[in-house]
């Protein structure tokens, strides 16, 4: 059950007591009018107005003030583009020798994108702790005390994950792009190269459906460890040893990584027979599973 919150103004309609669906059968106060303060006395926005465009600015407001979710966005991002750089300057000097230590089939537009196996990493992350710092520290009670219905809150958190998180992988794959070519130096290629500019557009897409991915496994399993833990050893384990066993080499093609590398993929690794947008459209499909399945588990259950 919500506890009850303090508000600045109390509202002067009725609460609407059928906006929650679990197994106590309790009412919750439907809006606030004011700030609802979290337990440590700190005001978080009123929902106002239009409900679900309120819900998406109280957690818009969230984010630009959390120093976790912050630290984490710029990490990414600065991460992401100092590799890029350095790879490319270590490839372009070991082609500049002839060392063997490049693959013969090397493709420099793969190259550039080979960045976002790591800027994936930090997306991820992000994903995750747009809700379980909540659940952990227990200010999901004070989310539902301002929008009481579960759908329009995990929604609007959900619709936050996406205007960040859709911006920032499009600077960052591009621009990480850019700076592998330059590093290259002469084997790098022009940004009008066949496939650049459509691997920039789907590596975005990819980055941000693989954050919502994370997003609904985090919501299902409500802890962060364990949400983290889970993700990131299906991309470094699961998945890469699936591709190791001749019975499920296939199948792993369809894993959403897997698949939605292939969005960027121009040379010898790329899988004629899924495609780049074949690819994307696999890594929707866990997305939408992944993010059913946290809505699923937060209306149900007790928080």
């Amino acid at each position: 059950m919500v506890p009850s919150e303090t508000t600045a103004a109390a509202s002067s309609g009725p609460s609407d007591s059928s906006d929650r669906s679990d197994s106590s059968g309790s009412s919750e106060p439907s809006q606030a009018s004011g700030a609802v303060r979290s337990a440590g006395g700190s005001a978080l926005p009123a929902v106002r107005g239009r409900a679900t465009p309120a819900a998406i600015r109280a957690e818009w407001t969230k984010v630009r003030t959390l120093r976790s979710t912050l630290a984490v966005l710029v990490a990414t991002f600065a991460v992401s583009i100092g590799l890029a750089l350095i790879s490319g300057i270590s490839v372009g000097n070991a082609l500049e020798a002839d060392n063997g230590r490049v693959r013969p089939d090397f493709n420099p537009v793969d190259s550039g994108f080979n960045i976002v196996w790591y800027t994936q990493l930090g997306l991820v992350a992000f994903g995750v702790l747009l809700i379980t710092g909540e659940f952990g520290s227990g200010m999901i009670r004070v989310s539902l005390a301002a929008v009481p219905r579960r759908g329009r809150l995990y929604l609007a958190k959900a619709a936050v994950c996406t205007a960040v998180t859709l911006p920032l992988a499009a600077v960052t794959v591009a621009l990480s792009w850019l700076l592998d070519q330059e590093g290259l130096g002469e084997y790098g290629v022009p940004l009008d190269e066949p496939g650049v500019l459509r691997g920039m557009a789907l590596g975005a897409v990819y980055l941000t459906l693989l954050a919502l991915l994370a997003f609904g496994v985090a919501t299902a399993v409500r802890s962060t460890a364990f949400a983290l833990g889970a993700m990131y050893v299906f991309l470094f384990a699961v998945s890469p040893l699936s591709q190791a066993v001749p019975g499920l080499k296939d199948a792993a093609r369809y894993l959403p990584d897997k698949a939605g590398i292939q969005a960027l993929k121009v040379g010898a690794d790329a899988d004629p027979s899924l495609g780049p947008w074949g690819g994307i459209l696999v890594v929707a499909g866990w997305t939408a599973l992944a993010l059913l399945i946290g809505w699923l588990s937060f209306r149900r259950r007790e928080v």
